[in-house]
């Protein structure tokens, strides 16, 4: 399925589609390790693909539930740098301003 069907699927269907994905994956592993070979090697890495893809949709989901709690932004080293210079300047000016 494509990212945009799978986002369109409600809670109940992306569990259903998660169980169906981790047994793809239990009888292909089990399937190789009886014959030690696979009809088509992709399956494995195709279900763990799709299974990371609903994972992900669920916890989006379930981050924007969450109400009052807002992400924490990161910033980059020179940022933080820059900013905290720039508030040490506007702390000194607001100091020298207000001696004068």
């Amino acid at each position: 399925m494509k990212k945009i069907k799978l986002a369109e699927l409600k809670d109940a269907e992306i569990l259903a589609q998660l169980e169906d994905a981790y047994k793809i994956i239990r009888t292909a592993r089990f399937q190789y390790g009886v014959a030690r070979s696979l009809e088509n090697p992709k399956v494995i890495t195709n279900a763990k693909k799709k299974i990371a893809r609903l994972l992900t949709i669920q916890k989006s989901r379930e981050l924007a539930a969450k109400s009052g709690a807002t992400k924490a932004r990161r910033y980059s080293r020179a940022t933080r740098k820059t900013q905290a210079l720039a508030k040490a300047n506007a702390s000194a000016k607001k100091a020298a301003k207000g001696t004068n």
